[in-house]
């Protein structure tokens, strides 16, 4: 006969302990997602500053504008391998989407009335202003 005073975890132990994990799974994985997101839109934002004062350099120096990004790379690191994360991004218009970019582009701004005016770095047709949640996280001084 075998001794019945063996020690373990019951069935109903197993479920409660499997169950409270589930619980905190689903209450981690939207929050994860939302931080990805957020990364993702800090890094595209951060990447198109970037470049955009690497275009403002190259107009003061050469006095014409950049063509792609590889004309940058003197005034960047490793400007050829620079692109958008994959997943998805905020932008303040239409809220979360896909980023579907796979380079970042130097794009004329339809606003500039001048010919070397109004080159900016964009992803996907965005500029560095239209990524983001829509609220002002800059420091202003009166």
């Amino acid at each position: 006969m075998l001794n019945s005073k063996q020690a373990g975890f019951s069935l109903l132990g197993v479920l409660i302990a499997v169950m409270i994990i589930g619980i905190m799974a689903t209450m981690a994985v939207p929050r994860f997602s939302s931080m990805l997101v957020t990364a993702n839109t800090a890094k595209i934002q951060s990447d198109l500053n970037t470049l955009d004062a690497a275009i403002a350099v190259y107009q003061l120096e050469k006095g014409t504008v950049p063509s792609s990004i590889g004309d940058l790379s003197p005034y960047i690191s490793n400007a050829d391998n620079l692109k958008p994360p994959t997943g998805n991004c905020r932008l303040i218009e239409s809220g979360v989407t896909a980023i579907k970019a796979t380079t970042y582009a130097v794009t004329a701004d339809t606003a500039s009335k001048t010919a070397n005016e109004g080159v900016r770095a964009t992803c996907d047709g965005h500029t560095a202003e239209e990524f983001g949640n829509g609220k002002n996280t800059t420091a202003t001084t009166p």
